[in-house]
């Protein structure tokens, strides 16, 4: 007789129905549900008008508006002309001048009234300015008049300079009337010289006009303009996010979807991909619409600069929509899935639009920009983005940050939203309450939840991008900064998820997967951090190969001042604070917390790659920076990582082989002078020596061989006779 001996250690892997079965994930027959929601939801009516007309109808109504107010501001009419002058004797001079240069026969409109200009006079000249008074339009014209005293006794000879605000039609117009008289003054002055006392003539009135471009007075604009979008991007997904969620359950077709062999979430995710599409859809032609209608009108420029629309504008806007979409789609499925009616779900939705206009018109306000603090706020680090895209202002770190913690909002929400459209009380019309999600389990379990799992990462990462700021601040010695560094480190990845594992009745030691590993794994964590370090290196070389760089030349200082601090600090406390703790608390949570909260219902697969993905995307962010090119080798050690814990179904032999890795890293980093005495390669170099990698490769296939070899032999079935 055969038994199958199994590793009782082996937790599941496949998800489970809510009827109680397990059944395979089926690619296959996700996309089928997909192409069912997204198929209904793009035959109702409402849905194309959402998508097609509204923004036909809309931009160019609101770019007619901005063209009839530019037009009317263009041909005001009124005849007061503030105009304003340094001295009390400038505008008196500037008063006969202009007379004199009125009742003169060559000003050609001897018979047209003169504008009514009314002479702004300061009571300190020292605390007047011109300039800013021009360009802020608190006044149509400046004139600073330099009088000589040793001018004729009937007119005195001066020197005038007007500064008019060359957006304002207002300010040419005046300037060009003060123009024209001072020269007819001149030219009557001149002339009257010449008739009296026929000498050699000179002219009395020099004049420069000084052309000064206008403040910002497009930020008003460029705030409007991604609000608008924005709020009209959410409009597209508001009724196919009702309609697939309370409009089922007002059709009495829940109970069909929840009778099922499929788990809840994936239900959700579906209907999830059908409203994103309907947002983005509706968000692309919004910035179709947009584009047109300012091109079309000839906007474009006066409100985006002399380039006005490009592609690549308009593709980074679409990035930032999509983003956006991502998030907000999750939001109102998390809404809707708690309403039983069509008209419920609505009374829902208005007070969530009414609150999203607030960090909007917050977002119009003087002094708001995209930085470490404004990236983690959700909706308004979008906003900002989208008018740093418009204004060309846009910085790096703050926007990647803005996009990967608005995606991660989208996946704790969509969790979120999964667990509330998984409850049978309100899928069947119940009275739920949404403070039942958060109570704490009654029950043990051996693993996080999905929620808690992306809701932590979701909140972590603009977490551990905020606090990396602030540590980098100041002028700290280099040991202190490290040890703020490593305590940061123990706190986000250890200290947070321990006590969300232990509120959710979860042994830390199952849901961080701390468990013994076969010895194998041992040695081969270890072969794998000694000899992974040189190809992680070609790595960096290989992004840098293809522009992307980790530092502006304006960092470079600020990173060679680092590194020299660094060698005042004695070699084991940078690494155990930089080798040691990250690699420890780094593959508790990695590894551990997200690892285990994600398996229950992905494969090997796809547990491996998203870890790793969020793994890679937290090593772009520096302390004071950005490193994109962290991104790749990070990503790829994750895998090995990823696929070292699952095999040893532990994360020991992972924290080995991390701790090991970046321990060799630093001294090899720290050692660079010496190796180089002993002839041993130059790191500084774009590469490493060939014998370096090919050893390198030859420990890498050898820790393979232990991580397969063992694993057949110690896990294999076992036959016994009866």
């Amino acid at each position: 007789m055969r038994e199958d001996q199994t590793d009782p250690t082996q937790q599941p892997d496949v998800p489970v129905s809510n009827l109680g079965g397990r059944i395979p994930f089926s690619v296959a027959q996700q996309l089928e549900f997909m192409r069912k929601e997204l198929r209904e939801t793009l035959r109702d009516r409402r849905t194309i008008v959402t998508l097609m007309v509204m923004p036909l109808v809309l931009y160019p109504l609101l770019g007619f508006g901005l063209r009839f107010l530019a037009f009317q501001q263009s041909n005001e009419s009124e005849t007061e002309y503030r105009v304003a002058i340094e001295t009390e004797n400038g505008a008196q001079w500037l008063s006969e001048a202009l007379r004199i240069g009125d009742l003169s026969l060559d000003s050609g409109n001897a018979s047209e009234p003169p504008p009514n200009i009314q002479a702004l006079v300061p009571d300190d000249p020292s605390q007047f300015d011109l300039e800013s008074l021009v360009t802020t339009s608190a006044v149509d014209l400046g004139v600073r008049v330099q009088l000589d005293d040793l001018g004729a006794n009937q007119f005195r000879k001066a020197r005038v300079q007007l500064y008019e605000n060359e957006a304002s039609a207002r300010s040419r117009d005046i300037s060009r009337y003060i123009e024209r008289r001072l020269a007819d003054s001149n030219l009557d002055t001149i002339r009257n010289w010449a008739k009296q006392r026929g000498q050699e003539l000179s002219v009395p009135i020099e004049q420069t006009r000084v052309s000064l471009k206008p403040g910002d007075n497009r930020q008003a604009v460029m705030g409007l303009l991604p609000l608008i979008l924005l709020l009209m991007t959410v409009t597209g997904g508001v009724y196919p996010a009702i309609d697939l969620t309370a409009g089922e359950r007002e059709r009495n077709t829940m109970e069909t979807l929840m009778a099922l062999p499929v788990p809840p979430f994936r239900l959700l995710a579906a209907k999830y991909v059908a409203v994103v599409a309907v947002t983005m859809l509706t968000g692309l032609m919004n910035l179709l619409a947009m584009s047109v209608t300012l091109y079309a009108l000839q906007l474009d420029k006066s409100l985006l600069g002399d380039t006005g629309f490009t592609v690549g504008l308009v593709a980074k806007l679409f990035l930032a929509l999509s983003t956006f979409a991502l998030f907000y789609s999750a939001v109102l499925l998390l809404i809707t899935s708690s309403a039983r009616s069509f008209k419920e779900a609505q009374a829902y939705l208005i007070p969530l639009l009414l609150l999203s206009l607030a960090p909007g018109l917050a977002v119009l306000m003087p002094g708001w920009s995209l930085s470490s603090t404004t990236a983690a706020i959700p909706l308004v680090n979008i906003l900002l983005l989208s008018r740093e895209l418009l204004e060309g202002t846009v910085q790096q770190l703050p926007a990647f940050v803005a996009i990967i913690s608005t995606m991660l909002y989208g996946a704790a929400a969509l969790s979120l939203a999964a667990r509330v459209f998984g409850k049978d009380a309100v899928a069947f019309g119940g009275r739920s309450q949404w403070k039942d999600l958060l109570k704490r389990p009654k029950s043990t379990s051996h693993a996080p939840s999905l929620f808690l799992t992306l809701s932590t990462l979701a909140s972590l990462f603009p977490s551990f991008f905020i606090v990396s700021g602030v540590v980098a601040r100041g002028d700290t010695q280099p040991t202190y900064r490290l040890a703020l560094s490593a305590a940061m480190t123990v706190v986000l990845f250890v200290g947070i998820p321990w006590l969300l594992l232990r509120w959710q009745r979860v042994s830390p030691v199952q849901g961080l997967g701390l468990r013994m590993a076969a010895w194998p794994y041992w040695i081969s964590a270890s072969l794998f951090g000694l000899a992974t370090w040189p190809w992680v290196f070609e790595l960096v070389v290989f992004a840098n190969s293809l522009g992307i760089r980790g530092f502006d030349p304006s960092q470079i200082e600020n990173v060679d001042s680092l590194l020299a601090g660094w060698k005042e600090v004695p070699l084991w406390v940078i690494v155990t604070c930089l080798g040691l703790v990250p690699g420890i608390c780094e593959e508790c949570f990695f590894r551990g917390f997200l690892f285990h909260g994600l398996k229950q219902h992905l494969d090997a697969l796809r547990t491996i790659v998203i870890t790793s993905i969020a793994f890679g995307l937290f090593h772009v962010v520096l302390a004071g920076g950005a490193a994109p090119e962290r991104i790749l080798p990070s990503t790829l050690m994750g895998l090995l990582l990823g696929w070292v814990a699952w095999q040893s179904k532990s994360i020991i032999p992972s924290i080995l082989l991390h701790v090991v890795h970046n321990s060799t890293l630093l001294i090899v980093v720290q050692s660079r002078d010496l190796l180089a005495r002993w002839n041993l390669g130059q790191v500084e170099h774009e590469h490493l020596p060939w014998w370096w990698l090919a050893s390198s490769a030859a420990v890498l296939v050898s820790g393979a061989a232990l991580v397969y070899l063992p694993r057949r032999r110690l896990f294999s079935p076992q036959v016994s006779t009866s």
